[in-house]
Protein backbone atom coordinates (compact mmCIF):
# COMPACT_ATOMS: atom_id res chain seq x y z
CA UNK A 1 0.00 0.00 0.00
CA UNK A 2 1.60 3.11 -1.23
CA UNK A 3 1.17 6.96 0.68
CA UNK A 4 -1.10 7.87 -1.92
CA UNK A 5 -3.91 4.91 -1.13
CA UNK A 6 -3.20 5.59 2.83
CA UNK A 7 -4.01 9.50 2.07
CA UNK A 8 -7.11 7.78 0.15
CA UNK A 9 -8.25 5.70 3.15
CA UNK A 10 -7.60 8.20 5.84
CA UNK A 11 -10.22 10.62 3.69
CA UNK A 12 -12.81 8.21 3.25
CA UNK A 13 -12.70 7.56 6.94
CA UNK A 14 -13.15 11.28 8.02
CA UNK A 15 -16.89 11.75 6.88
CA UNK A 16 -17.26 8.46 8.92
CA UNK A 17 -17.82 7.30 12.74
CA UNK A 18 -15.26 4.62 12.69
CA UNK A 19 -11.84 5.45 15.16
CA UNK A 20 -9.91 2.87 13.51
CA UNK A 21 -8.88 0.56 10.71
CA UNK A 22 -6.41 -2.49 10.08
CA UNK A 23 -5.66 -3.83 7.38
CA UNK A 24 -2.67 -7.02 7.42
CA UNK A 25 -1.20 -8.78 4.32
CA UNK A 26 1.65 -11.48 4.51
CA UNK A 27 4.35 -8.96 5.60
CA UNK A 28 2.81 -5.86 7.09
CA UNK A 29 0.09 -4.34 9.14
CA UNK A 30 -1.69 -1.10 8.38
CA UNK A 31 -3.17 0.47 11.67
CA UNK A 32 -5.32 4.02 11.00
CA UNK A 33 -7.12 5.33 14.36
CA UNK A 34 -8.38 8.94 15.35
CA UNK A 35 -9.81 10.32 17.66
CA UNK A 36 -13.70 11.19 17.45
CA UNK A 37 -14.71 14.17 18.32
CA UNK A 38 -16.62 14.82 21.81
CA UNK A 39 -14.40 10.65 23.27
CA UNK A 40 -11.24 11.89 24.48
CA UNK A 41 -10.43 14.57 27.05
CA UNK A 42 -10.37 17.69 24.70
CA UNK A 43 -14.06 16.63 23.57
CA UNK A 44 -14.24 19.74 20.91
CA UNK A 45 -10.84 18.96 18.87
CA UNK A 46 -11.23 16.81 16.36
CA UNK A 47 -7.61 15.07 16.32
CA UNK A 48 -5.54 13.94 13.00
CA UNK A 49 -5.39 10.73 12.12
CA UNK A 50 -2.45 8.58 13.06
CA UNK A 51 -0.84 5.63 11.26
CA UNK A 52 1.51 3.15 12.07
CA UNK A 53 2.51 0.24 10.46
CA UNK A 54 4.16 -3.35 11.37
CA UNK A 55 6.06 -5.08 9.71
CA UNK A 56 6.31 -8.97 10.17
CA UNK A 57 7.34 -12.09 8.36
CA UNK A 58 5.51 -13.86 6.42
CA UNK A 59 4.36 -16.56 9.23
CA UNK A 60 0.58 -16.94 9.12
CA UNK A 61 -1.62 -18.68 12.19
CA UNK A 62 -2.04 -22.32 11.66
CA UNK A 63 -5.71 -23.41 10.55
CA UNK A 64 -7.93 -23.45 12.76
CA UNK A 65 -8.33 -27.07 13.94
CA UNK A 66 -12.45 -28.36 13.28
CA UNK A 67 -14.54 -28.33 15.84
CA UNK A 68 -16.92 -31.79 16.34
CA UNK A 69 -20.07 -29.45 17.15
CA UNK A 70 -21.11 -27.41 20.27
CA UNK A 71 -20.13 -23.40 20.28
CA UNK A 72 -17.79 -22.36 17.77
CA UNK A 73 -14.25 -21.56 19.05
CA UNK A 74 -13.35 -17.51 18.74
CA UNK A 75 -10.09 -16.93 16.27
CA UNK A 76 -6.57 -16.73 17.90
CA UNK A 77 -5.08 -13.28 17.21
CA UNK A 78 -2.03 -13.58 15.01
CA UNK A 79 1.01 -12.30 16.85
CA UNK A 80 3.62 -10.83 14.49
CA UNK A 81 6.84 -13.37 15.29
CA UNK A 82 9.17 -10.48 13.94
CA UNK A 83 11.73 -11.08 16.59
CA UNK A 84 14.57 -10.97 13.67
CA UNK A 85 13.74 -7.30 12.42
CA UNK A 86 14.97 -4.10 14.21
CA UNK A 87 13.00 -0.82 14.10
CA UNK A 88 14.56 2.70 14.65
CA UNK A 89 12.40 5.05 15.82
CA UNK A 90 11.93 8.39 16.37
CA UNK A 91 13.28 9.65 19.68
CA UNK A 92 11.29 13.05 19.60
CA UNK A 93 8.23 15.11 17.34
CA UNK A 94 9.60 17.13 14.61
CA UNK A 95 9.55 16.96 10.91
CA UNK A 96 11.26 13.99 9.00
CA UNK A 97 13.89 14.33 6.38
CA UNK A 98 15.95 11.94 4.91
CA UNK A 99 19.18 13.87 3.86
CA UNK A 100 21.42 16.96 5.48
CA UNK A 101 20.38 19.50 2.58
CA UNK A 102 17.23 19.26 0.18
CA UNK A 103 19.60 19.24 -2.85
CA UNK A 104 21.73 16.14 -1.43
CA UNK A 105 21.21 12.54 -1.57
CA UNK A 106 19.51 10.20 1.07
CA UNK A 107 21.70 9.40 4.24
CA UNK A 108 20.68 6.08 3.98
CA UNK A 109 18.16 4.22 1.09
CA UNK A 110 16.45 0.51 0.88
CA UNK A 111 18.74 -2.36 1.29
CA UNK A 112 21.99 -0.15 2.84
CA UNK A 113 23.98 -1.12 5.57
CA UNK A 114 24.42 0.67 8.31
CA UNK A 115 26.31 0.40 11.04
CA UNK A 116 25.48 1.57 14.87
CA UNK A 117 26.13 4.94 15.26
CA UNK A 118 25.46 5.70 11.78
CA UNK A 119 23.02 8.90 11.19
CA UNK A 120 20.34 7.65 9.28
CA UNK A 121 18.11 10.85 9.00
CA UNK A 122 17.44 14.69 10.29
CA UNK A 123 14.79 15.01 12.37
CA UNK A 124 13.59 19.55 12.72
CA UNK A 125 12.64 20.02 16.19
CA UNK A 126 12.09 23.70 16.96
CA UNK A 127 13.94 24.87 14.14
CA UNK A 128 17.16 22.75 15.34
CA UNK A 129 18.23 19.64 12.79
CA UNK A 130 19.05 16.83 14.83
CA UNK A 131 21.08 13.95 13.00
CA UNK A 132 19.21 10.51 14.09
CA UNK A 133 22.02 7.80 15.09
CA UNK A 134 21.11 3.77 14.59
CA UNK A 135 21.35 1.88 17.66
CA UNK A 136 22.05 -1.34 15.56
CA UNK A 137 23.96 -2.32 12.88
CA UNK A 138 21.90 -3.91 10.46
CA UNK A 139 20.31 -3.74 6.47
CA UNK A 140 17.35 -1.14 6.11
CA UNK A 141 14.42 -3.04 5.13
CA UNK A 142 11.42 -0.64 4.76
CA UNK A 143 11.85 3.36 5.49
CA UNK A 144 8.38 4.11 6.70
CA UNK A 145 8.54 7.92 6.44
CA UNK A 146 8.41 10.47 3.62
CA UNK A 147 10.42 12.95 3.37
CA UNK A 148 9.60 16.26 5.02
CA UNK A 149 6.65 14.14 7.05
CA UNK A 150 5.90 14.88 10.54
CA UNK A 151 7.09 12.52 13.00
CA UNK A 152 6.07 11.85 16.80
CA UNK A 153 7.91 10.30 19.61
CA UNK A 154 7.83 6.90 19.15
CA UNK A 155 7.12 6.44 15.71
CA UNK A 156 8.59 4.06 13.77
CA UNK A 157 10.92 5.20 10.79
CA UNK A 158 12.68 2.43 9.77
CA UNK A 159 12.67 -1.71 9.74
CA UNK A 160 16.61 -3.00 10.29
CA UNK A 161 17.26 -6.43 9.03
CA UNK A 162 20.25 -7.89 11.17
CA UNK A 163 23.24 -8.65 9.64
Amino acid sequence: MDLKEIRQLIKMLAGTDIAEIEIRDETRTLRVSRQLPGTGESGHFAHPPMVSYAHHPAVLPPPPAPSSGGAPQPALAAEPASTTSITIQSPMVGTFYQANAPDAPPLVARGDIIQKGQVVCIIEAMKLMNEIESEHAGRVVSILKENASPVEYGEPLFILEPV
